[in-house]
């Protein structure tokens, strides 16, 4: 499903839709930010919007979110945006947010103003709307100066709690829960909002397997359940794995300094003896993204290996002490993939064949070379517009060859959910290592965040995995560890997938 403050562009999709949420939020300096809106403690809503600086700014941000005439934006980043804010990204990177942002939701509609218990400051405004297409609440957080003008100082999307006045929902049963998410993914589908493929499990027994949409669009081939579409970073759960059999077999210690596998030919401007095993594979390493101009500037076809990218970290230096806080690194998961050779002896992608993918009966995944035959794989899309004509974009010249330890290889929601059941089982990796998978590291920076999973709590329980994106991909795979829910879902167009994991996760959360 990244995050760091670089340039945008350099960054796959999915950090820059969240951008809006977290890099955007940091702008805002502190727990005013668009995070907040999320941990704060009780609340109310008020219909009424409140007529206060901040929310006059709020109801701009939302005009242009909905305006599909950039200069709108332009001219809302140019006119009110202050200096430091404005200046976190190029122009055209915040126009492209507000359009994500647009896109995603299909727009949004006001519905009230939040307002917490604990009195938040005047400079700032918590709009609570609902996208007209996604269905789903959102908020807009936006945070002023304090004086005339009254600039904006910061801005936040995400998601939101439902609204407090509205009448509680009906608890659904697993049946009911199933047969609203498929009705959603036809209006998102009848909307052109989605396209891919969506499954849902409870204790491993699917109860919606579903495709909609289009997998190529030159040919007009319609998306199957065993088209097999880009999981962008949701390769580093493999990776995660991987290196967990390694420990298991006392060949690697997660405590273990990189400078024992690696020589001075990975990351020579880094002291790799003061970075862990563990803090590459919880992002807590101090290193960045190897999604950097120079990659945008060379061809795909040169980056096939792990070793084809070691050029691309030759200047790379540490943001921060590693095991001190954490900054989510593509990098990182890189480097976790050349220790992984170095202490198997086995090519990466070999070593995951074998011990993960091989194991768990998952014959729709690996990380394909993209200029070779591979039958059924999903070319991925975004919706543009040029010259004034709506069209689709493909993002063939624009994505990695093959993708590999951080990212880019390819799966289908029927193998993601045969991935799932062979780590519950215990196929893939004994219960002591999957709690080591599983679990936090606060410790050394890392509060949401296991051995390449996400990890979120949730009425129910833990619920663990990984989202993925870049233009024309994203995905999202959701095991409710407790209670036995498993949501997966790709697509073939950028963000779109979140919007269904989202309705998702709410539907199984009403179901309680």
């Amino acid at each position: 499903m990244s995050t760091q403050p670089r340039s945008i562009p350099a960054v796959h999709r999915s950090c820059r839709l969240v951008l809006g949420v977290l890099l955007w939020a940091c702008a805002m300096g502190g727990p005013s930010g668009a995070h907040a809106q999320q941990t704060a403690g009780a609340y109310r809503d008020e219909r009424v919007i409140p007529k206060t600086a901040a929310y006059a700014r709020a109801l701009e941000v939302l005009e242009a979110v909905n305006s599909e005439d950039e200069e709108v934006v332009r001219a809302l980043v140019s006119g009110a945006f202050n200096e430091a804010f404005r200046g976190i990204a190029p122009m055209e990177d915040h126009i492209e947010m507000f359009r994500d942002v647009r896109g995603v939701n299909g727009g949004l509609e006001a519905y009230a103003a939040r307002v917490y218990s604990t009195p938040r400051p005047a400079t700032n405004a918590v709009l609570i709307c609902r996208g007209r297409v996604s269905e789903l609440w959102r908020a807009i957080v936006v945070d002023v100066e304090p004086e005339p003008p009254y600039l904006i100082a910061g801005i936040g999307f995400a998601p939101a709690r439902p609204p407090s006045d509205l009448p509680p929902a009906a608890r659904l049963s697993g049946k009911e829960i199933a047969a609203e998410l498929g009705a959603y993914v036809d209006r998102l589908a009848a909307a052109d909002a989605f396209s891919g493929a969506v499954l849902v499990a409870k204790d491993g027994e699917v109860l919606l397997a579903k495709a909609t949409g289009i997998a190529n669009r030159d040919f007009d081939v319609p998306m199957r359940l065993d088209t097999k579409m880009n999981l962008g970073s949701m390769n580093k759960m493999m990776t995660g794995v991987a290196m967990m059999q390694l420990v298991e077999r006392g060949k690697v210690s997660l405590d273990d300094p990189i400078s024992k596998y690696l020589d001075d030919s990975w990351l020579p401007n880094v002291d790799k003896s003061s970075i862990k095993v563990v803090n590459l594979l919880t992002h807590t390493s101090g290193l960045g993204s190897y999604f950097t101009p120079a990659w945008d500037e060379r061809s795909r076809a040169l980056y096939r290996t792990v070793d084809d990218w070691k050029p691309l970290l030759a200047s790379e230096t540490l943001a921060f002490e590693p095991g001190t806080r954490w900054q989510y690194s593509n990098s990182g998961m890189l480097v976790a993939g050349a220790v992984i050779e170095a202490a198997s002896g086995t090519d990466y992608f070999a070593f995951v064949r074998e011990n993960i993918t091989g194991p768990a009966g998952m014959t729709n995944t690996d990380c394909y070379e993209l200029d070779l035959v591979n039958k059924n794989l999903a070319v991925g899309y975004e919706k543009v517009t040029i010259n004034g004509v709506p069209t689709y974009r493909n993002n063939i010249f624009q994505h990695v060859m093959r993708g590999g330890p951080a990212g880019g290889g390819y799966s289908t929601v029927e193998d993601l959910l045969r991935f799932d059941r062979a780590l519950r089982t215990e196929k893939l990796l004994s219960a002591r290592s999957l709690d080591a998978l599983w679990k936090a590291y606060p410790e050394i920076g890392s509060e949401e965040y296991g051995i390449g999973f996400g990890i979120n709590a949730s009425p129910g329980g833990r619920v663990v995995g990984h989202s993925g994106g870049f233009n024309g991909i994203s995905g999202d795979l959701a095991m409710y560890l407790d209670d036995g829910w498993t949501i997966a879902v790709l697509s073939n167009y950028g963000g779109a997938a979140r919007l269904v994991s989202d309705k998702g996760r709410s539907l199984i959360a009403q179901g309680r």
